[in-house]
């Protein structure tokens, strides 16, 4: 058969990529439109909105109870869905990129980039106005 095969086409691998590329590819497009096997979807890219890091765990990231951002400490609900991903890696430059892409998006969408990081300003506001009240309270006449 090996002869054979190098006689009609002068070497194997010419054969074989032939063989390869057509029949095959048409087969397994064949089988796909008879059983309805599609391509899998890409999984969801989510990405902290606060540095750019791309989740990139086995779990999937809805089923996750809870998660911080390895680099930020950010919570889950920092992250959000990236559409048309295509910086893969979690280096510096692609996670600025990828910041900067889901801001836009976020903004797009009507949302703001921002909501919820405020807390802490919120919480020490609160902390601040009760300290006065309470040293107001303290230094009342008797």
């Amino acid at each position: 058969m090996a002869a054979l095969q190098s006689s009609f086409l002068g070497n194997k691998a010419g054969f074989k990529s032939a063989v390869r590329g057509s029949a095959s590819r048409q087969s397994s497009v064949a089988v796909s439109a008879v059983f309805g096997k599609t391509k899998a979807t890409p999984k969801s890219a989510y990405v902290c909105l606060d540095c750019g890091y791309l989740y990139d765990g086995a779990t999937p990231f809805e089923e996750l109870k809870a998660y911080a951002c390895p680099v930020c400490n950010a919570p889950k609900r920092r992250f959000k869905d990236l559409r048309g991903n295509r910086l893969n890696r979690n280096d510096p430059k692609s996670m600025v990129a990828r910041k900067e892409a889901l801001r836009a998006q976020v903004e797009e969408d009507g949302g703001n980039p921002d909501e919820g990081s405020n807390e802490f300003l919120i919480f020490s506001g609160v902390t601040a106005v009760a300290a006065l009240a309470f040293l107001a309270y303290l230094n009342m006449p008797k």
